[in-house]
């Protein structure tokens, strides 16, 4: 049985919504949490931060045409802070994304000139990094004055979309794989694009009209020359901070 690595994000749903295959189980979890069983031989496959990929190249190689990516905003990977960005000084960075958290490291320190203390508490922090559901809800809730969206902070620098996760298969994984998880992949999301336009798609705590919004303005699935440009860019920053 092949082990696969599925994020329990809804931002997973249109790559996994007609997944059936005998040959092939799906394994829950965090993204770093993959991340790690992937790296440690536990997995086979799995949509992955692409930091994993980055900074493991030796280990690994990647379906075509299949991401996790933004548009010019994401809308799930997100700053809230009782602050202007400007004035941050403690940042809760969640444990969850290596890739969202080098990215906000990234805006903060490179784009924003901040020194910030990077702290595991949010009771203590003024900004709170907050990545997939549990962004979205507390976008909802409507708590903090001041939300960043990571993906269009990134969008205003570059121009270009960021590639949050890609789907990573281990080189040592059989020759197969990534060719039919590429079909699988692209199975589902004709099935749910299709049930989307139609009203079929059903999420607790989320208007028909939200759900349609993130899945065709915020998020993208492909990944084109763009996507791999900015990928490019990204691997340098790794690069001159020695974490590749």
């Amino acid at each position: 049985m092949i082990k696969v690595g599925k994020v329990k994000y809804l931002n997973t749903m249109p790559l996994f919504y007609r997944w059936e295959d005998p040959q092939i189980q799906l394994v829950l979890g965090h993204p770093s949490e993959l991340a790690l069983m992937l790296r440690k031989g536990e997995l086979q496959a799995g949509i992955i931060s692409s930091v994993e990929y980055l900074t493991n190249q030796a280990l690994y190689t990647y379906v075509p045409d299949v991401s996790i990516s933004s548009k010019d905003r994401v809308c799930s990977v997100l700053l809230f802070s009782r602050l202007p960005i400007e004035q941050v000084s403690r940042v809760y960075l969640t444990p969850n994304s290596i890739t969202s958290k080098y990215l906000s490291i990234y805006l903060l320190e490179e784009v924003y000139k901040l020194k910030p203390v990077y702290t595991e508490r949010k009771d203590s922090a003024d900004c709170l990094l907050l990545i997939g559901d549990e962004a979205l809800y507390e976008k909802k809730a409507g708590r903090f004055p001041y939300v960043y969206d990571l993906a269009y902070e990134w969008y205003r620098r570059h121009h270009l979309p960021f590639v949050f996760a890609l789907f990573i298969v281990r080189k040592d994984a059989p020759e197969w794989l990534s060719q039919r998880i590429k079909e699988l992949c692209h199975l589902s999301m004709g099935a749910f694009f299709n049930d989307l336009e139609k009203g079929k798609i059903k999420v607790d705590g989320f208007s028909q009209e939200e759900l349609f919004e993130y899945f065709t303005q915020c998020l993208y699935n492909g990944l084109s020359e763009k996507e791999e440009l900015s990928l490019r860019i990204f691997m340098e920053f790794l690069s001159s901070r020695g974490l590749l």
